[in-house]
């Protein structure tokens, strides 16, 4: 015997089902009258701005979604979810456009209530709606498709957003490299004369140093803007721990020697990932090497779990801490703690950016006395 599951609104009953087709087959019998009613609705209220819209764009993927309407009205299922649904896979590439003219999240709300009107006004004309109930959950299928437009319209301007930015930074960290190449070539050529004193020779030593950070800074600035813009591609392959952990670590285990400081890294090298290679490696070295970086004593330890579906790469060490709100914004670009030390703020933007790109989390936590545990999970091959 099956018990029942409680949820009784994700089947319609039969009462349901005769009002909800009807009001299906007139938005497809009348599809192209409702698209043109709209259509001349949202022309009026953008005649008084200063916007050249064409017909095309303002009507652009609208007729897709009442398709998608009639279908899940169609369907079994709660009303909400089949509307949400419907629009799911639409709202992106509308919104993108909604983007593209300019508009703002508010003329996106109203073009969406301007076309419920004209649905309500059809489907009184076609009197498909009969009492308030149905009214009522007509109303709350466009509240659902709101809520999913909204939804991918904020991501898509945030989207473009980053990309225009990463433009600028590129453009800007291209102007900046020119230079760079030639100061770089200039002390390579003062290097190779045939007599250097010491002085000078020490002094070619901090201007390479100095070059050597800088061309550092600008490549991070350009990987952390051209991850934001998702215009780094990844390309996961099935591998294993063992053949990314000796590169990611090799810079913070010198490091470590250098500063008295004591680093230790535990884990199975055959532990299979599905992992973008080098997305992996700049992820696991900028968590790594920041950790040893503001540790001045104690150790330093990298240890990983290897789960079922994914592995977890802990890093602990014993800098001074984080406050809650530093932990907060730690993965963020240019956002550093309070510890005096050099640098951009760089790294851990990329390490996040880098491990979510392959659909991993990163996090972290202090504790009161002091320390910073961050952890990284990474895919497996899927099985």
């Amino acid at each position: 015997m099956v018990e029942p599951s409680g949820d009784t609104t994700s089947v319609p009953t039969d009462a349901d089902d005769r009002p909800r087709i009807l009001l299906a087959e007139s938005i497809e019998r009348r599809l192209q009258d409702i698209e043109a009613r709209w259509l001349e609705r949202v022309e009026q209220e953008i005649a008084g701005s200063a916007r050249q819209v064409s017909a095309t764009d303002l009507r652009d993927a609208v007729a897709e979604y009442l398709r998608r309407l009639a279908q899940a009205l169609r369907g079994g299922g709660s009303i909400e979810s089949g509307g949400a649904s419907a629009w799911a896979d639409v709202a992106r590439e509308h919104a993108v456009t909604r983007v593209r003219l300019g508009f703002d999240v508010d003329q996106l709300i109203r073009e969406f209530i301007l076309l419920r009107r004209v649905l309500f006004e059809v489907a009184r004309e076609e009197r498909v709606i009969t009492d308030g109930v149905q009214s009522e959950r007509l109303a709350d299928l466009f509240d659902a498709a709101i809520a999913a437009a909204v939804k991918s319209y904020t991501e898509s301007r945030d989207h473009a957003a980053r990309r225009v930015q990463a433009e600028h930074i590129g453009f800007l960290t291209h102007e900046l490299r020119n230079p760079l190449a030639t100061a770089t070539l200039a002390a390579g050529r003062l290097r190779r004369k045939s007599e250097l004193v010491a002085a000078e020779s020490e002094t070619l030593n901090m201007l390479d140093r100095s070059l050597t950070r800088l061309r550092g800074h600008i490549d991070a600035m350009l990987m952390t803007q051209r991850l934001d813009a998702r215009e780094v591609e990844c390309r996961p392959i099935d591998t294993c721990l063992g053949a990314i952990m000796p590169d990611a670590t090799k810079a913070a285990e010198l490091e470590a020697s250098q500063k008295g400081i004591e680093f230790a890294v535990r884990y199975d090298p055959e532990i299979e990932l599905h992992i973008d290679p080098g997305l992996t490696t700049s992820a696991l070295q900028n968590v790594v090497d920041n950790a040893v970086k503001f540790t001045d004593r104690g150790r330093v330890d990298v240890v990983a779990d290897n789960l079922v579906d994914k592995a977890i790469i802990h890093v602990y060490d014993n800098c001074d801490g984080l406050a809650d709100e530093e932990i907060k914004t730690i993965f963020e670009p240019f956002k550093r703690a309070h510890s005096g030390k050099a640098g951009t703020g760089l790294g851990l933007a990329i390490a996040r950016r880098a491990v979510e790109a392959q659909g991993g989390e990163i996090g972290a936590e202090s504790g009161a006395a002091g320390g910073c545990h961050f952890w990284l999970t990474l895919p497996k091959p899927p099985h």
